[in-house]
């Protein structure tokens, strides 16, 4: 369970803090005037998350179409998808030449 406390309380007792989430295996939501800042993890937790981090953008990358790759600036675009219905919006609203889509 997360539990939650104010930056005061942290000013105050950081060592005892630390501990907990070192020791205690807690996690901690640290609040300012009632809402959510930060969050204090453990170190291993800490990796678990960098390594999710990682995971998942290599699925990312592994995504994307190898020809896009080798081109870097497409990839990890979400928006591909919008760039070429507006590509084929322009070329169907040209009047200067005859589109065949």
């Amino acid at each position: 369970m997360t539990a939650t406390l104010d930056t005061a309380h942290m000013k105050a007792r950081l060592s005892e803090v630390v501990g907990r989430v070192a020791y205690g295996r807690e996690r901690l939501v640290v609040l300012r005037r009632g809402k959510p800042m930060a969050a204090l993890v453990s170190v291993e937790d800490l990796r678990r998350l960098e390594a999710l981090d990682t995971a998942e953008n290599n699925v990312r990358v592994l995504a994307v179409h190898p020809i896009m790759r080798a081109f870097g600036g497409w990839a990890g675009r979400d928006d591909l998808d919008d760039l070429v219905a507006e590509i084929y919006a322009d070329r169907a609203a040209a009047t200067s030449r005859e589109v065949a889509l």
